[in-house]
């Protein structure tokens, strides 16, 4: 419903992800007068990563479809600033939407050193990645299956481990489906119940989770991790009791899925 004209309010959001993109969006259309703030120079960043994937191009509509809103709804855009808690307090807006994103993290594995690298540094191709590649799936999600099929299709050899049964497993089974076809056809060995116990150079000790039963392998020039990131909320706790109304949404308030964090700040925003 669009907000009444005598409670309509200026509003910031902090973070040009998904979530804060979303949230833009529906404060907007409600008739509020909204500010968004993005420390990077694009919006959509993650979504932009997540596109680079075989068969995930599909990534790329959400952001065109959530950058062109910002337009037609007259949202200020301001790219490339790092919001600080005394900008805030100085323009004094009615209310501030904190969605910051998430912080990539590598979880500490014995004997780790710098050929441990993680899901979007990948992607992104901002690391040089060996030709044999052990992918360590902590995730569960679709990251471990896109990273593979990534880099199999530039020719690397490559395989996944994974603590569940299967390789995606808290992912919709269909599209879990197609990314084990598209993997498996391109020479990817995905072995299920497996986690890392040691890194030795090259050798990577891996360890059955039911039996503990333990594997070697060696030759492998690159481990990549794929996790879920870890809340960044700084900015939100240092703004707590400062602002008139502030709101937390998407994965700087806890990790979570696409639609999750766009679901999450639509009701945020449509209750502004």
């Amino acid at each position: 419903p669009i907000a009444p004209a005598e409670s309509r309010k200026t509003v910031t959001v902090i973070g040009g992800g998904a979530a804060g993109l979303e949230a833009a969006r529906v404060a907007a259309f409600r008739g509020h007068k909204v500010s968004l703030y993005e420390k990077n120079d694009v919006l959509a960043r993650e979504l932009d990563i997540a596109a680079k994937a075989p068969g995930r191009q599909d990534f790329a509509e959400a952001k065109r479809y959530l950058t062109y809103q910002m337009k037609l709804l007259n949202v200020e855009v301001h790219l490339g600033v790092t919001v600080t808690p005394e900008m805030v307090m100085e323009q004094k807006p009615d209310a501030v939407v904190v969605a910051t994103g998430g912080v990539p993290f590598i979880p500490e594995i014995p004997g780790a050193n710098n050929n441990v690298v993680e899901t979007r540094q990948v992607l992104l191709e901002e690391v040089e990645v060996g030709q044999n590649v052990l992918i360590a799936d902590c995730q569960n999600h679709m990251y471990a299956l896109d990273v593979a099929d990534f880099l199999a299709e530039k020719g690397k050899k490559v395989e996944l481990i994974t603590e569940s049964a299967f390789a995606g497993s808290e992912a919709d089974i269909f599209t879990v489906e197609t990314a084990y076809f598209s993997a498996l056809s391109k020479g990817v060995k995905i072995t299920p119940l497996t986690g890392i116990k040691e890194i030795r150079g090259k050798t990577i000790t891996v360890l059955n989770v039911i039996t503990n039963a333990e594997r070697q392998i060696e030759g492998i020039d690159t481990v990549v991790v794929c996790t879920d990131e870890r809340a960044n909320d700084g900015l939100y706790r240092s703004l707590q009791g400062k602002v008139k109304e502030l709101y937390l949404v998407g994965q700087a308030l806890a990790p979570r899925r696409l639609l999750d964090s766009i679901a999450d700040a639509y009701v945020t925003a449509r209750a502004l």
